[in-house]
């Protein structure tokens, strides 16, 4: 029955398709050509000399809603070739900025720019030696020589991170007692750079304080570091979750005081008669290690590692707060887990033999060797340049990092040149 039908269905279906229209949008299509005459003007204007007057005219443009005429000013002004002179640029130009700001001290400015994150962008040669000229001056202390560097460390898809090392770089408080300090503070946690920051500036005004008082230096560092550490604790910052390591070395004449707290180390590159020797002179307070590990577990807290990485201390019944390291300062949860601030402290008698002290943050440590610190440093310690030494170990440190891992952590070193 329907069948009969189809002819007249067929003829239908034709004249609506052949007489259907889209609709049209008068918004949309207004803009285009608003967009189509603009462009027109622009590429006629360099061919014709002609058309420079009709530039000038005003153009006439469709109703639009929420659009004005004041809009194509600027565009307006671009156009205008009457008095014969070229078009301004869309963007001025800028003159390039040096990235150490002047008003920084060249100390200042070497930190600043050795921190930036991701790698240096390239530079021209003549500015790349001016800046290395700038970097490449070690500091003088009574002793001899130093040179510190220090680098922010990235992320897994090399995105910068903040650097929550600091650096200890003799303090004047204690150069007016005959004592030159230097010292490394690792931070970790949300609020890790604020700690470390404070360690800086609050240990060594401690020492000072008690060294005025009592000559038992094994006593004045134990309180100093209770002291700071006691601050910390009574601050406004938030240190449930975050804290800091520190190694500190503290120097008379020839005598040497370490103190650390952490994984962060201190060496001394040693050279008798040619022979080059690497003498660790902190111990790293690590969760495996025995005597480390048996304190944590008496204490109530517990050492494990996770599926991927190295054990970790936690409390008993809760995975917090998986410090890397047995010792700290701040990292109140982790105190209940029994990690400690007290510093492991040893004395040393320096010789004619040793060259110069490392210090540094586990950023060196964690890939590199004592003795392929020492090998790095050694061949511009025989040539005096302390500043190059520094550098040089700053670049072995990121390549090691970058053989081995994604990611990096903050790096920083202090090289010490003993030699007057």
């Amino acid at each position: 029955m329907i069948q009969q039908y189809y002819p007249y269905i067929s003829q239908l279906f034709q004249i609506l398709i052949i007489d259907f229209k889209p609709p049209k949008h008068t918004q949309i299509e207004n803009q285009l050509e608003i967009h189509r005459t603009l462009k027109g003007n622009v590429q006629r204007r360099y061919k014709n000399d002609e058309f420079e007057h009709k530039i000038n005219q005003k153009v006439s443009l469709p109703s639009l809603p929420n659009f004005k005429k004041a809009d194509l000013q600027s565009d307006q002004k671009l156009l205008n070739l009457s008095n014969g002179t070229k078009p301004h640029n869309r963007l001025p130009k800028l003159e390039a900025k040096s990235e150490v700001p002047k008003q920084l001290k060249l100390e200042d400015a070497i930190i600043h720019y050795n921190s930036v994150t991701p790698e240096r962008r390239q530079q021209s040669p003549e500015r790349q030696l001016s800046l290395n000229k700038k970097r490449l001056m070690a500091k003088t202390w009574n002793g001899g020589q130093y040179a510190f560097k220090t680098k922010a460390g990235c992320l897994a898809n090399k995105t910068s991170k903040t650097n929550q090392d600091s650096g200890i770089v003799l303090p004047n408080c204690l150069e007016n007692l005959g004592y030159s300090m230097f010292g490394v503070c690792d931070g970790h946690g949300s609020n890790g750079h604020l700690v470390s920051q404070f360690i800086r500036q609050a240990l060594p005004k401690h020492l000072e304080q008690y060294l005025v008082k009592d000559d038992n230096k094994n006593k004045v560092i134990q309180k100093a570091f209770e002291q700071t550490n006691k601050e910390i604790w009574d601050s406004e910052t938030d240190t449930s979750l975050s804290g800091s390591t520190t190694v500190s070395v503290i120097i008379k004449k020839d005598q040497l005081w370490t103190a650390n707290v952490g994984d962060s180390r201190a060496i001394i590159c040693r050279n008798q008669e040619g022979n080059w020797k690497a003498i660790q002179i902190t111990r790293d307070h690590k969760p495996n290690v025995e005597d480390e590990k048996q304190r944590i577990i008496q204490a109530g807290g517990r050492v494990e590692s996770q599926k991927v990485g190295p054990e970790r201390v936690w409390l008993s019944y809760i995975d917090a707060p998986g410090l890397a390291m047995t010792r700290s300062l701040g990292d109140k949860i982790g105190a209940q887990a029994g990690v400690s601030a007290d510093p492991e402290i040893f004395e040393f008698t320096l010789t004619q033999y040793d060259q110069c002290i490392i210090i540094a943050s586990d950023g060196v440590w964690e890939y590199l060797s004592n003795e392929d610190v020492m090998n790095v440093v050694t061949p511009y310690i025989e040539k005096e340049n302390i500043d190059l030494a520094a550098d040089r170990l700053m670049a072995e440190s990121i390549n090691a990092w970058k053989r081995h891992s994604l990611s990096r952590d903050d790096i920083t070193c202090i090289v010490v040149y003993l030699k007057s």
